[in-house]
């Protein structure tokens, strides 16, 4: 795709689903990737607070030592201290995101009530893969029955849920309902794009 979901709204996501009914009722759930809870994060940062100690150690041995020279010293003052620094990153990063994805989840459960179905069509997809290839997440625009284009982001709720091969992310062509809030309108309003899973055996049609 030309554009990234980034540039779309948060909470467009991608369902896989069994099959499509639209005349069931929206999804309760946007069904948004896990993140650490409370227990995790204070561990998290623990380990950060003893990267900390570890590093500053480590930099005091080295400005105290005897080394090749001044650059030695302000290479690996740069490259070891970069390390924490990226650990807290990590950690607010995803305190944000944590708190981001409860609000999207908070103003989807105010409006599922009012969510319509419309059917459309991939128009096409966008795979970003895992070092080992799996699928570790996808996004698909989807060409709507009303002339109207809506994006959407597959991602799995934990990195032992990637989808492992390709072929398992819906095609171009590929029939999908997406439950959206019509009165909303703006792109910011979260919606949910329902799939087929692939892995699921569709029961054969006899003929009459």
């Amino acid at each position: 795709m030309s554009k990234s979901l980034a540039d779309e709204a948060a909470g467009h996501v991608v369902h896989f689903v069994d099959r499509l009914d639209a005349s069931g009722s929206a999804p309760e759930s946007l069904k948004l990737p896990k993140h650490l809870g409370a227990l995790g994060r204070l561990v998290f940062a623990a380990v950060n607070v003893l990267a900390m100690a570890v590093v500053a150690g480590a930099l005091y041995l080295i400005w105290t030592g005897e080394t090749p020279g001044l650059w030695f010293n302000l290479l690996f003052t740069v490259i070891l201290g970069a390390i924490p620094v990226v650990l807290w990153a990590i950690l607010v990063g995803s305190v944000a995101e944590a708190r981001s994805d409860l609000q999207l989840q908070a103003v989807w459960e105010q409006a599922r009530e009012r969510a319509q179905a419309v059917r459309g069509t991939v128009a096409a997809r966008d795979i970003r893969l895992a070092e080992e290839g799996s699928v570790s997440s996808f996004e698909l625009a989807v060409a709507l029955e009303d002339g109207s284009t809506v994006s959407g982001r597959w991602r799995p709720a934990k990195s032992s849920s990637r989808l492992p091969l390709q072929p398992q992310v819906p095609g171009v062509g590929s029939e999908v309902i997406v439950w959206r809030v019509a009165e909303a309108g703006g792109a910011s309003h979260p919606l949910v794009i329902q799939v087929i899973d692939p892995t699921v055996v569709q029961p054969r049609r006899t003929a009459s």
